[in-house]
């Protein structure tokens, strides 16, 4: 998340609200947050986290992430590029949100 959306939330967010701040791939394309007064005067709190964070619960995350998927509480979209040759023009797809879901490039068939 981040630029017009992280702008947006911060607008009609509650005073001591909380962002919890994961993914920057927006900020390769946008301008950062903005004008940060309504974080001062609302008192919010962003906070960033990544999966490095929380290892130490990856195998009991993968066992019930693979539960969801199979009982279908979980559908995820994903983008197929083929071949290398595409994956330049790819990936700038993907900064500019061409995609949603899981991208991925297929080396061969």
């Amino acid at each position: 998340m981040g630029g017009e959306q992280l702008r947006a939330a911060i607008e009609v967010m509650n005073p001591h609200g909380r962002v919890a701040v994961c993914g920057t791939l927006a900020r390769q394309s946008e301008a950062g947050p903005g004008d940060l007064l309504s974080v001062l005067v609302k008192r919010l709190t962003l906070r960033g986290f990544t999966v490095g964070d929380h290892l130490e619960r990856a195998p009991e995350f993968g066992a019930q992430f693979r539960t969801w998927l199979r009982e279908g509480a979980i559908v995820h979209d994903e983008t197929v590029i083929d071949g290398l040759a595409n994956a330049p023009q790819a990936l700038l797809d993907l900064v500019n949100g061409a995609y949603t879901g899981k991208t991925v490039v297929r080396l061969g068939s």
